[in-house]
């Protein structure tokens, strides 16, 4: 049986390996590519990065309550499935809402994804899961760092001869290749007889739930970051170089983040988070590599904050009340990309980072008044 679980846990973290290297493939380019093929507007860039978000977080509530039913071999392949079919539509796609179906069904994918596979890392002992899922999110972190450098050896050799579009066809191999691991899955049957307590609005820490929707205002996605970089007269290949910088410090990031977490406490640390984003959007008016940069320290902040302090808290009923935080992140992602996008559009490049330092104060004197 040990041998087993181990089995599953070094296939969990390969496919977690796999799918990270085809989603940084096409996600580190995509930005150049709906600006510059589809030739969409910021509004609709917004609408994309905060309706992946969304729609992920929603699926989210419900991929973790299906796992309990049903074989989790089986809700993994239609994962996979689901970002194979977001790859085609990548691919032959010519219009901007081909690209919102494409980036819809990689949302759910991963909204399927993620909380089934943590299922099964967690069927690991108590006190061996920080080392399972510490190790899981370093392989993530690597498979994204791997993406990125694909990609940027595309931008820098293979641009101007390859469209991407035809790119896009080599991000499917890791995903073929993570549908034949899935038939090395072993999970053993159970049968199992739950007790549903009564669920009330205090569950959910509501305090917590509006708290989390203002800090996750404040982070609209990166394509935003990306794009403004990019406007600052640097080529693809060197704002994704650029990207290739973030990613090795963000994983840093996410590791001394943990550790600040557990030495300053839960306010201090949140008052921290909402400090490093306004310092973040003020550096991306007029210094946007610096911002760029800082972003990566806050962004991994507040992933350890959102999850570490409702870890913390919930005692019952976790799945659902994480699904909840989860589409609460989604939607408040959603309405600060659309906005984001609208006051690119309509003021300019340095509006919506300016939106996020006031979102970024609000939350600060939140937590200072409230927590």
């Amino acid at each position: 049986m040990k041998n087993s679980h181990l089995t599953a846990v070094i296939i969990i973290n390969l496919l977690t390996f796999l799918i990270s290297v085809s989603y940084e493939m096409v996600f580190t380019v995509l930005p150049f590519f709906l600006v510059n093929t589809i030739g969409v507007s910021m509004v609709i860039i917004g609408l994309i990065e905060g309706g992946y978000d969304l729609i992920t977080n929603f699926v989210k509530i419900f991929s973790g309550y299906w796992s309990d039913f049903f074989s989790k071999r089986k809700i993994l392949f239609i994962s996979i499935l689901f970002s194979i079919i977001s790859r085609f539509y990548f691919i032959f796609g010519k219009k901007w809402d081909d690209m919102l179906i494409a980036v819809s069904s990689e949302a759910v994918s991963e909204g399927i994804q993620v909380p089934v596979s943590d299922t099964i890392l967690s069927s690991e002992k108590k006190e061996k899961l920080g080392r399972i899922f510490g190790i899981n999110r370093t392989v993530e972190g690597v498979g994204s760092f791997i993406g990125i450098v694909i990609a940027f050896i595309y931008t820098l050799y293979f641009l101007e001869s390859t469209p991407y579009q035809t790119y896009f066809y080599f991000s499917i191999i890791p995903l073929v290749i993570s549908l034949f691991l899935i038939f090395f899955l072993k999970e053993k049957k159970k049968v199992r007889t739950y007790h549903i307590p009564i669920v009330s609005w205090e569950v959910f820490f509501p305090k917590y739930l509006i708290l989390f929707f203002i800090l996750s205002f404040a982070n609209f996605g990166y394509s935003f970051y990306i794009l403004k970089i990019y406007g600052d007269n640097l080529s693809e290949t060197e704002t994704i170089g650029v990207y290739i910088i973030f990613s090795v410090i963000i994983a840093a990031a996410s590791y001394i983040s943990g550790k600040f977490y557990d030495r300053f406490g839960e306010k201090r640390f949140l008052e921290i988070t909402s400090i490093l984003f306004f310092v973040s959007h003020l550096l991306m008016i007029n210094l946007p590599v610096a911002g760029f940069i800082i972003f990566a320290f806050a962004d991994a902040f507040l992933e350890i904050g959102t999850w570490a302090t409702i870890g913390r808290k919930v005692k019952f009923r976790k799945g659902f009340v994480f699904g909840t935080y989860h589409f609460t992140v989604g939607f408040s992602s959603l309405i600060a990309g659309l906005m984001a996008g609208y006051f690119w559009d309509s003021i300019g490049a340095e509006a919506p980072f300016i939106m996020g330092t006031v979102a970024s104060i609000v939350a600060f004197f939140a937590i200072r008044r409230y927590f």
